[in-house]
């Protein structure tokens, strides 16, 4: 538009969607690691549009919509994604956690009701490490807290929380109506973003070695009977109160409550020894002290032996095999030890 004295003339433009096609005026590239829903939140207050009503943009209902795409994402919604997102539709279904080799230890997506402050229903299954979040540039969830067997963050040693610590309601960003990125509580309006306490080494041991026997299952390497390590993990039913759960259907407080009691070898109250997938989990935190650095030792020696012949097939490995040679290391290691002191 410009102006001569008086005179005022106008200079229509292109239109919008000739210029920007069919894409979204804003992109947003997806984090490491980073968890789809959460991706998609970033999306929408990217465009100005509160992550509560983005879903309607994917032609979704309810207000829980992007928690339902984590466990399956249709195909007509990856083909909007790719098309108006321009991200490709390999990288945004590696986001999403179906199909997933570990799907039965992902916590459960439960809803429930609660009354204070609200009576709106509350997510109680999304749990975060709060110093990541702080570390973040833009915060975001990741799909490593969607496992059952994380109680801590692996990478800053402290608890996680699936609570808000102000007003104790469920993490729910896809429920926030306002433009407010994922670290605002959506019931309260409060930071996230609460340190937590440090956890005990000896639990942050049996997590880091059910995360590397849990590598090796993704990997293609499998036990010698039937079931595998995700199938023998998630059966064995653990005794609170008096409700009996897997490890998937516990709470936060629960589940740590659960590995330090492992820890600490004192689980004969919450769980049966008799029972094949409980006493697994009874030897795993028995080895789980002198695991470190033996599955890093292990790789690299695969690596080798590959490299070296790579005519040769690499042998499956055999966790059971892999958990009773730990477990042997840590008995001749306990006798060399009483042998010393008896001397």
């Amino acid at each position: 538009m410009t102006q001569h004295s008086s005179n005022i003339s106008v200079t229509p433009s292109c239109r919008y969607a000739s210029e920007a096609g069919r894409g979204w005026p804003v992109g947003v590239t997806p984090a490491p690691g980073e968890l789809l829903s959460s991706w998609l939140h970033r999306l929408a207050l990217a465009n100005g549009v509160p992550p509560r009503y983005f879903g309607r943009v994917l032609g979704l209902s309810g207000a829980d919509w992007s928690e339902r795409l984590d466990r399956a994402l249709p195909k007509h919604v990856l083909d909007s994604l790719v098309d108006r997102a321009e991200v490709p539709a390999a990288e945004i279904s590696g986001l999403a956690l179906g199909p997933d080799p570990l799907t039965r230890l992902r916590l459960r997506l439960k809803i429930k009701p609660q009354k204070i402050p609200t009576s709106a229903p509350r997510i109680t299954r999304l749990q975060y490490c709060p110093t990541c979040l702080m570390e973040d540039q833009a915060p975001y969830f990741r799909r490593g807290w969607t496992l059952a067997t994380r109680v801590s963050c692996l990478h800053h040693g402290r608890r996680l929380r699936d609570r808000c610590p102000h007003c104790s309601g469920g993490i729910a960003p896809s429920r926030q109506d306002q433009l407010l990125p994922q670290h605002i509580c959506v019931w309260c309006g409060c930071d996230l973003r609460k340190r937590t306490v440090r956890v005990a080494h000896d639990v942050q041991q049996l997590e880091r070695l059910i995360e590397d026997l849990l590598r090796l299952h993704v990997a293609g390497y499998s036990l010698p009977e039937k079931s595998t390590l995700p199938a023998l993990l998630s059966t064995a039913c653990f005794t609170f109160g008096t409700e009996h759960k897997s490890i998937a259907q516990l709470p936060l407080r629960d589940r740590h409550h659960l590995f330090c009691q492992l820890a600490e070898g004192s689980m004969r109250n919450h769980l049966r020894p008799d029972h094949r997938a409980t006493a697994f989990w009874m030897r795993l935190a028995q080895v789980a002290p002198k695991h470190t650095g033996l599955t890093k030792t292990l790789s690299k020696m695969l690596i080798i032996r590959t490299t070296a012949r790579r005519d040769i097939r690499t042998v499956g490995i055999s966790l059971t095999n892999l958990t009773q040679a730990i477990t042997r290391i840590h008995t001749n290691h306990r006798t060399s030890m009483t042998k010393e002191k008896c001397r």
